[in-house]
């Protein structure tokens, strides 16, 4: 028993030592916009209809990963100069400090589910989680360049995954901390913490009844999410193997909709929040390129900020000058790694490098659209049709193993669905909303619902749209018909944290007392000399795991040094 509370701690502790890192750097990202755009140094309780603390680690992640981002422009970022730029990054903090605790007031329920009981019931999954086959097949070799060079130009001439490189991978890349990689699970943690804890305050401190409505429906979907076809799955985030960012994309694409949409019903809009919108609608698509969609929506809430002269263009390209600086260094990086603003997007391509290889973009869109089960090459076939997609998506025989998972969640999803359509009725007073309201949550799910389907509809990819689309139920509700218990709800949210990791995980967390992610880097003799590559496959498979001279990639590629930059050229 005395191990088991030591393990507990220790990996508690570990957590916590990341999660405070992201805390005060999110918070001085708050405290030079408040300088900066609004000659104020004082912290708002609340941005976002929500207590602001709980925003701070997901706004100290966009703001380090956008900071990393540039200084790979010029050092690895194993340096020690990394190390001490993102010290700096805290220094703000120092100018508003708050010397008076009052230790009652934190002692409180609500702390106890904010910093306590999420992270502690997240943290079991620790002692069984695993590699993705992506991290091995590309995302851990891209975070092991990223940390021994800067920027290589043409980077995607190495391998084309790296083409796609996420800002989620230089995250990753300064978190490879002793002698394992759990660093890199806390990471996605880290988001489902702050989802946990964004959805325990709409309910249980906001009064506003279609952010409560819509939190409380969205608990009771995350339960079903346990049972139906093949085990359960109905859409709703999970725990992710290491290595792949789809779940932090799906959480903050699924808040961010929310209330972007109830900023239409708001009376007053805060620059602050439409400052706030703008970065983690671009760190959503700096995270996966397939979130753009949510621009769609922002785009919306920018002319119904024009429409109501609540800001004038002027000032309103001033807020956003965060915006246009991250924006350009992402795609100055984009454009030098691969040729392209928008990778793989071809459209974008355009350039006279001498590094880049003719139709080399088009042939990656062709097979992410093709691994993606999109309806686009389909589409663009003039001989096959949407039934033809419908029935490869969901009743093929040669991708059987996949097709029936998709069609177990999507069924599950639908049979979720009306369940809680039919319990929004029960629980909640119908509420009339205007014609040009509801416009904006339809239209909005119907581009993105449009989008994924033409571009990626695979489950992995669609769970933000899919919880978005049980949050938005709120909109539609009132006050409760009758009186709800708040022990209930109490329970209704342990039981969706508690089912949150595999009846495994309990079992492993309690008989092994160990974290289940080794470091990859152990019994292998890698070689880290960029001068001196010697490039080999894979002795199997097509995994590289974190060895620099391994690729997939055809052809003789080599690296010159130019400059600054080493650049990657292949024939």
């Amino acid at each position: 028993m005395i191990d088991l509370i030591i393990f507990s701690l220790v990996t508690y502790l570990k957590y916590l030592f990341i999660y405070i890192y992201l805390y005060f750097a999110g918070r001085s990202l708050i405290l030079i916009l408040l300088k900066l755009f609004l000659n104020n140094s004082k912290l708002p309780k609340m941005i976002l209809e929500t207590k602001t603390n709980i925003f701070y680690p997901i706004l100290g992640t966009l703001f380090v990963g956008n900071l990393l981002i540039l200084c790979n422009f010029f050092i690895p970022l194993k340096n020690n100069l990394t190390m001490f730029l993102l010290f700096l990054l805290l220094l703000p903090n120092l100018f508003e400090i708050n010397l008076k605790i009052n230790l009652k007031k934190k002692i409180s329920i609500d702390n106890f589910f904010y910093f306590v009981l999420i992270p502690g019931v997240l943290l079991i999954s620790s002692s069984d989680i695993n590699f993705h086959y992506d991290a091995a097949y590309y995302h851990l070799n891209n975070q092991n360049w990223l940390r021994e060079s800067n920027l290589i130009i043409g980077f995607v001439n190495i391998f084309w995954p790296f083409g796609m490189s996420s800002i989620y991978e230089y995250l990753s890349s300064i978190l490879w901390l002793e002698g394992s990689f759990i660093f890199l699970h806390y990471l996605s943690l880290i988001f489902i913490h702050f989802f946990y804890s964004f959805i325990y305050y709409q309910i249980f401190s906001l009064k506003i009844n279609f952010l409560r409505n819509g939190s409380i429906l969205l608990l009771i979907f995350s339960i079903f999410d346990n049972f139906g076809f093949q085990g359960g799955r109905n859409g709703f985030i999970y725990i992710q193997e290491v290595g792949k960012q789809d779940i932090p994309v799906a959480i903050l694409i699924a808040v961010i909709s929310f209330l972007i949409v109830y900023q239409f019903k708001k009376d007053k809009l805060e620059i602050l929040d439409i400052i706030c919108i703008s970065l983690i609608s671009l760190f959503i698509i700096q995270l996966k390129v397939s979130g753009v969609y949510i621009f769609y929506l922002y785009l919306l809430l920018i002319i119904f900020i024009l429409k109501k002269n609540i800001l004038n263009i002027k000032k309103l390209i001033i807020y956003h000058t965060p915006l246009f600086l991250f924006s350009f260094i992402w795609l100055l990086k984009n454009y030098l790694t691969t040729g392209c603003l928008i990778f793989p997007l071809s459209l974008t391509c355009k350039n006279n490098f001498d590094w880049y290889i003719k139709g080399s973009t088009e042939r990656v869109e062709e097979y992410t659209t093709s691994t993606s089960f999109a309806y686009m090459e389909y589409f663009l076939n003039p001989n096959l049709n949407f039934t033809d997609w419908i029935q490869e998506f969901f009743f093929s025989e040669t991708y059987s193993v996949f097709t029936d998972y998709y069609r177990s969640v999507y069924l599950n999803f639908l049979i979720s669905a009306i369940v809680i359509i039919l319990l929004k009725i029960i629980l909640f007073k119908n509420f009339n909303i205007k014609d040009s309201f509801i416009f904006i949550p339809v239209s909005y799910l119907f581009i993105s619902g449009t989008y994924l389907i033409f571009f990626g509809p695979i489950p992995r990819y669609t769970i933000g749209f899919l919880c978005v689309f049980i949050l938005f139920l709120g909109f539609t509700s009132n006050e409760f018909r009758f009186p709800i218990n708040k022990l209930f709800l109490y329970i209704l949210f342990v039981i969706s944290i508690g089912l949150l990791p595999r009846l495994n995980s309990y079992v492993n967390f309690i008989e092994t007392k160990n974290i289940a992610l080794s470091d990859p880097r152990e019994g292998m003799n890698l070689n880290n000399n960029i001068s001196n590559i010697e490039w080999i496959k894979p002795e199997s498979g097509d995994r590289c795991w974190v060895n620099l001279n391994c690729t997939m990639e055809e052809g003789n590629i080599t690296i010159y040094k130019e400059g600054l930059f080493n650049v990657a050229f292949k024939e």
